[in-house]
């Protein structure tokens, strides 16, 4: 008798972990932007995570990628091909700035207008996180040009700063929530990284 319950136990849990089906990942989906690049990748691992985003979006914005930027025919196409005339050239360039438009389109109606706004309010302090930090940072390399041990340090701090500061606005912005999201998406994403060079 106590071996059917335990089959008839472990049977359950068995069919009950099949059942739940594994919530797709958004990844490094280009959400943000920053000068001079329309489509920017997460300014630190895990930011993609605080739009607490639904499996159907997910879904939907994946599929949005897919039939844009990453569609066969801009796959295919060799824009920087030496060969190619100036006006294949043009030709190639616009079918890459309709399949951007295309997805700021798509993108645009897929999230919510609460994700689109915290999408502008995160954009808009890692500019002015990195426009200040670029600022105080600005005498220094002004200072050390010719000596490229002192530029390189000053840049590697500058970008150390950025984050750290951006972090730091960051808590301000989000909700526990989203915060939770972002937290535990960074220790995932850092964590992936950090096995794929071992």
């Amino acid at each position: 008798m106590a071996r059917i319950l335990l089959l008839t136990l472990v049977f359950a849990l068995t069919a009950s972990a099949l059942a739940v089906e594994k919530q797709p990942a958004i990844g490094n989906f280009p959400f943000w932007s920053a000068p001079k690049r329309e489509y920017a990748d997460q300014f630190v691992p895990g930011l993609n995570a605080a739009l607490l985003l639904s499996t159907e979006q997910i879904e939907q914005l994946h599929a949005a990628r897919r039939e844009t930027i990453d569609s066969e025919t801009l796959r295919s196409g060799n824009r920087k091909d030496p060969n190619l005339t100036e006006a294949q050239r043009e030709a190639a360039h616009k079918l890459v700035n309709e399949a951007h438009a295309n997805l700021r389109i798509k993108v645009s109606n897929i999230l919510t207008a609460d994700q689109r706004a915290l999408i502008e309010r995160i954009n808009a302090v890692h500019q002015e996180v990195t426009k200040a930090v670029h600022e105080e940072f600005q005498p220094k390399l002004t200072s050390s040009k010719g000596d490229d041990q002192a530029q390189e340090k000053f840049r590697n701090e500058m970008r150390e700063r950025i984050l750290s500061d951006f972090r730091s606005k960051l808590d301000g912005l989000l909700s526990p929530n989203q915060k939770a999201a972002f937290d535990q998406a960074a220790a995932n994403e850092q964590a992936a990284a950090k096995n794929s060079k071992k």
